[in-house]
């Protein structure tokens, strides 16, 4: 009978260490990303820390957009319904650490008009969760988001680790 309960137990041991594994920073950006687009504010704000600080840098300023997870989620429901069809793809990723840097482009619907732009933003994910991150100014998409999209979920071309 004892055999059994050892072989029992190891059989089961995989699935508890895989589900307690803490997902990858870029994993965190990611599926931060596809809650973005599918525009569920409770799914984005459960990818953060309560203390979540959100800010653009604009020239030589760092403006604190939010800074907590309340204040984040309120942000986002008055963006996602002034913003109705607005949707991210991911068109670089680099990780570094705790640290993802992505270039991001933001397609959205203009009374018919399709119009787009692209952002930097840099994340920094503690616990498998975003702690801050900042965006540059919006700017016009070059070339590298004529490329073909990879990644069905989020669209990610590229993805670089060091």
């Amino acid at each position: 009978m004892k055999p059994f309960l050892l072989v029992a137990t190891l059989s089961v041991l995989p699935f508890t260490l895989s589900a307690a594994t803490t997902p990858t920073s870029s994993e965190v950006v990611q599926s931060f990303i596809q809650a973005y687009n599918q525009h569920d504010v409770g799914l984005m704000v459960s990818h953060t820390t309560d203390d979540v600080t959100w800010m653009h840098i604009t020239g030589k300023k760092v403006e604190v957009e939010t800074s907590s997870k309340a204040e984040f989620g309120a942000a986002m429901t008055d963006y996602f319904e002034s913003l109705k069809g607005a949707n991210a793809t991911i068109l670089d990723m680099m990780e570094s650490g705790n640290y993802v840097s992505t270039v991001e482009r933001v397609t959205w619907d203009n009374d018919g008009e399709k119009l787009s732009q692209c952002s930097i933003g840099t994340f920094r994910v503690v616990d498998g969760k975003l702690a801050e991150f900042w965006y540059f100014p919006a700017h016009s998409c070059d070339e590298l988001s004529t490329k073909p999209e990879v990644g069905p979920e989020v669209g990610v071309l590229q993805q670089t680790q060091y």
